[in-house]
């Protein structure tokens, strides 16, 4: 069954997007949109499974500590993800929203695809889950890097709401998330989905990375396969990680295997030098 996946890719997260790339198509078949700059279409146009949508104009954005025009040009790159999706809604009748900087260690289970594909469930969105209630005020509930939506009308809710952040004071795209959802169907993914730094970075919360651990040759977080994390995985992006020591914490249960497709990834994080004592 074919995934249809939207992603924002630009010159600097090209890289990202190919290691999500190979991570994700070795568990699915995957029909790619992205929105994305001039340097990224010539890659990427010619590229069977992949959709190009050249909006992007820039690149310099910096949505943490950069200038008001950085903070600007951060917000037009976001918006093109609807373009992207909706272009999937077209085509397939949904469509996953996967922000470039994911790797996947596992497949999506087939109860969560069921509810992709179930006509009932409006979207799919996840849960930041930081037991940091006063960060998610201020950045929202729920993470806008892995939505999936089936209804168009959620993503034309999403897209107006956000295009209106800085007249609500809303954190960017993300924020409005909270409550589009309110009106429609939606399916919340659970832990083990979309496991970003940030639930590990607090004092409540650093024993979960406990809970990363090695089973049937295979990265589980407690008694669940851990499907995907969402984490800056390579160095040459030049971003500030926060979620370094997640990574260190992926590589290191990855060398813990003979799970081939583990290896590809560390193939590639090894390439980037990101992998320490290499």
């Amino acid at each position: 069954m074919i995934l249809p996946v939207a992603s924002v890719v630009t010159q600097k997260t090209m890289g990202e997007f190919d290691l999500l790339k190979m991570s994700l198509e070795q568990y699915h078949e995957v029909q790619w949109t992205i929105s994305c700059d001039d340097v990224a279409n010539e890659k990427y146009k010619n590229v069977e499974n992949v959709t190009c949508l050249n909006l992007i104009e820039t690149d310099d954005c910096d949505h943490n500590y950069g200038s008001e025009q950085q903070k600007d040009n951060w917000m037009k790159v976001m918006m093109t993800k609807f373009n992207a999706v909706n272009d999937l809604i077209s085509k397939y009748g949904h469509g996953l929203i996967l922000d470039c900087d994911m790797v996947f260690v596992n497949p999506i289970e087939k109860s969560v695809f069921s509810l992709f594909m179930n006509d009932n469930v409006d979207a799919s969105i996840c849960q930041h889950m930081t037991n940091d209630w006063p960060t998610e005020a201020n950045h929202g509930l729920y993470n806008a890097g892995m939505v999936h939506i089936r209804s168009e009308n959620f993503s034309k809710q999403w897209e107006m709401l956000s295009s209106q952040y800085k007249k609500y004071g809303f954190y960017f795209e993300q924020q409005p998330l909270e409550y589009v959802q309110r009106n429609f169907n939606s399916f919340n993914m659970p832990i083990n989905y979309n496991i970003g730094w940030w639930r590990f970075n607090r004092q409540s919360t650093q024993k979960r990375i406990n809970l990363l651990n090695i089973k049937d040759d295979k990265i589980y977080f407690g008694s669940k396969p851990a499907v995907n994390f969402h984490v800056h995985t390579l160095r040459e992006i030049g971003y500030q990680n926060f979620g370094q020591f997640l990574v260190d914490k992926i590589i290191s249960l990855m060398k813990e295997t003979n799970n081939e497709n583990y290896k590809q990834v560390l193939t590639v994080l090894e390439a980037d030098n990101a992998v320490s004592g290499n």
